[in-house]
């Protein structure tokens, strides 16, 4: 299973009854809150593995790998909300950076009804698209946001035993993606063997280890080229790669398009 980018649409609903809720490995060109209004999950993000239950909301922030595996829970009811940039635009910066520091936010059940209310209010201006509903839309979601924020709840949150080996490895990628690494590398590093490394991890994230690395390196790649001042060659320098034609490859079959394409297309932006 390869990870895959999902075109987003702004508000949707989802509920599952006696069977399990898997979602592949994916990532969005938006930002995304989670909402577990029933059931539970483990949410693999990036490198953390965590718990979600009831009242639970997850941000993701845009371009983040993330996948859901509801295992042996048997009932999952959740919203997903998928937003732009534009929602942070202005002082709403501060709240971006709020909510990054922070994966999953537990919330009390007595504040609950107030922001499934704001999800409800969102969720009719964008099947009714009135006059300035969109407008109305981004005053909800930051609002929503912000309550988030506010109504938080500290907790630590843990990660089964047999899985904090992959957590491991997953930090130990996100540090060090710039070098030659490889799923036999890391098995020697971590001392288990290849072939218990590469069922236990797809297990676990969804996606085999190797291209997990390939993932890592072009995400980071693609943060490189739109944050611009450096070429195509250099930035897959920067990620592990020699060959540039190969790097660029590998980029267009993950992003869709190749460094050189997005490069024009951002100075046509700009």
């Amino acid at each position: 299973m390869e990870a895959v980018k999902v075109s987003d649409s702004l508000i949707s609903r989802d509920k599952i009854v006696n069977r399990r809720k898997s979602c592949g490995v994916h990532y969005h060109d938006a930002h995304e809150l989670y909402y577990m209004q029933d059931g539970r999950t483990t949410y693999f993000i990036d490198n953390e593995i965590l718990s979600v239950e009831k009242g639970d909301f997850v941000f993701i922030p845009k371009g983040i790998l993330h996948r859901t595996d509801s295992g042996e829970c048997r009932k999952n009811t959740r919203i997903l909300l998928n937003f732009s940039d534009k929602v942070f635009e202005g002082r709403s910066q501060e709240l971006y950076q709020a909510l990054c520091r922070q994966t999953v936010y537990t919330i009390p059940e007595t504040n609950i009804p107030e922001l499934e209310e704001l999800f409800r209010k969102i969720e009719r201006e964008y099947k009714e698209s009135k006059a300035y509903g969109e407008i109305l839309m981004h005053s909800y979601i930051t609002e929503l946001l912000s309550l988030l924020c506010r109504y938080q709840r500290p907790g630590k949150r843990t990660i089964q035993e047999s899985d904090r080996i992959i957590y491991e490895i997953t930090a130990y990628i996100e540090q060090n993606y710039r070098q030659d690494i490889s799923l036999h590398g890391i098995s020697q590093r971590f001392a288990i063997s290849e072939s218990y490394l590469s069922r236990k991890f797809k297990a676990v994230t969804g996606i085999g280890i190797n291209r997990y690395i390939t993932y890592v390196r072009m995400s980071n790649a693609e943060k490189l080229l739109k944050k611009g001042g450096i070429s195509v060659a250099e930035a897959a320098r920067s990620c592990g790669y020699n060959d540039t034609n190969y790097f660029s490859s590998v980029f267009q079959q993950i992003h869709g398009l190749t460094p050189f394409r997005l490069i024009r297309t951002l100075k046509e932006i700009t």
